[in-house]
């Protein structure tokens, strides 16, 4: 099988003459004009096209600047190890005051060194021209296909969640670890220092909570890939497919009250799922959605719904007396689904094949039975030549 990927690579912009740097901002400067409403500015002709489409589709508020987006016929990278200044350099199209055309420059660039053999202009999507802290940098995005395994020995499941941005489970013997405290961790501390900010400096609050808001993204948007570092390395470990809770609508028609609300609405589960799968993509891993809907009332072992959760962090079932922990619960019974039980789309509509493990793994309830943790009865699993097939 074969998954499209999208990678971003943020390249530095140096050693500008005066002549460019003035071309840059000036192009820059057009961009926002024409993004806000100005269509006399003059621009590149392709940069301009651009403009109007973000000003169309994201309507953007006055007071913010939108990176400039570059089409991806009208820019080029190349690598020149002979020239002093710099070994890549960057074709940037511009609008020229002298000509009264459009034109181009090309301007010398850093490239990170992990990302140089993406470099490749047959990859290159649309891109972005950045400012951000007194720098010029160019977003490059780069889309490709890469191949991704068709079988696997087992199943990791990941349920997100508020306290635990992640909390991934093996099928075969439900091995489990709890990922991205630190993520709540950060989002709380940012919130109580905007409270403070706001109350402590009515006039220059606004400034210093706006600078805060970047410095958080950026946080959690790390500690977000740290996470799916630890997810993939840990599928790779046991060859496992990986599937996880679809979140989608989690926000819509679900109040439960403004400090649930506050922390179910600022998690970033959307960003943590794209990461996630854009990562186990590039490992050659299989990466999908499965349905989340009422896996943390349902008992993992039993299927019964006559659960409580007196205890937020805990799940007793009424009917078999387990107890467990919830988000342990609730990425088992992911699990289960993604090898066709009481799913709607299994994984046998994209091809995923996992191996029959070759060590029957067995489970102790908690009144003192034994089950098979990986029992083909179990998950609803269907043999084919001796593998289930998901």
């Amino acid at each position: 099988m074969h998954r499209d990927v999208t990678t971003t690579v943020r390249v530095k912009l140096h050693s500008l003459t005066e002549r460019k740097t003035r071309l840059v901002e000036r192009e820059y400067s057009a961009f926002q004009g024409a993004v806000h409403g100005d269509d006399d500015a003059n621009l590149y002709s392709a940069t301009k096209q651009q403009a109007g489409k973000v000003r169309s589709n994201k309507n953007p508020r006055e007071d913010t600047d939108q990176p400039v987006v570059l089409r991806n016929d009208c820019i080029t990278i190349e690598h020149d190890e002979d020239t002093v200044l710099s070994s890549w350099w960057f074709k940037l199209p511009v609008y020229n005051p002298e000509k009264e055309r459009g034109d181009s420059v090309w301007v010398p660039v850093q490239v990170p060194k992990k990302d140089t053999h993406l470099l490749r202009d047959e990859y290159i999507g649309d891109s972005e021209l950045v400012y951000r802290d007194g720098e010029w940098y160019v977003h490059l995005v780069y889309n490709r296909s890469v191949a991704v395994a068709d079988e696997y020995d087992d199943v990791l499941a990941v349920d997100m969640g508020a306290k635990w941005i992640a909390v991934s489970t093996f099928l075969s013997d439900r091995d489990t670890q709890f990922h991205g405290a630190e993520v709540r961790c950060v989002r709380e501390h940012y919130k109580q220092l905007r409270k403070s900010i706001g109350k402590a400096k009515v006039r220059s609050g606004a400034q210093v909570i706006e600078r805060l808001g970047d410095k958080e993204s950026r946080t959690v948007e790390h500690e977000l890939h740290q996470v799916a570092n630890e997810l993939v390395a840990r599928a790779r470990e046991r060859n496992a497919v990986i599937v996880f809770g679809d979140m989608t609508g989690l926000r819509f028609d679900n109040d439960k009250g403004r400090y649930v609300n506050d922390k179910t609405h600022k998690m970033p589960y959307a960003k943590m799922a794209n990461i996630l799968t854009y990562k186990s993509h590039l490992d050659g891993r299989e990466c999908l959605p499965v349905e989340e809907h009422d896996t943390s009332v349902t008992c993992w072992r039993c299927g019964s719904e006559d659960t409580n959760r007196e205890v937020q962090g805990r799940l007793e079932c009424e009917s078999c007396g387990l107890e467990d922990n919830a988000d342990k619960n609730g990425a088992s019974n992911i699990a289960k689904r993604a090898v066709g039980k009481n799913i709607q789309s299994p994984l046998s509509t994209v091809g995923a094949v996992v191996a029959q493990p070759e060590t029957q793994v067995v489970l102790k309830g908690t009144n003192g039975e034994m089950e098979p943790a990986n029992s083909p009865d179990d998950v609803g699993l269907t043999l084919g030549e001796g593998s289930p097939r998901l």
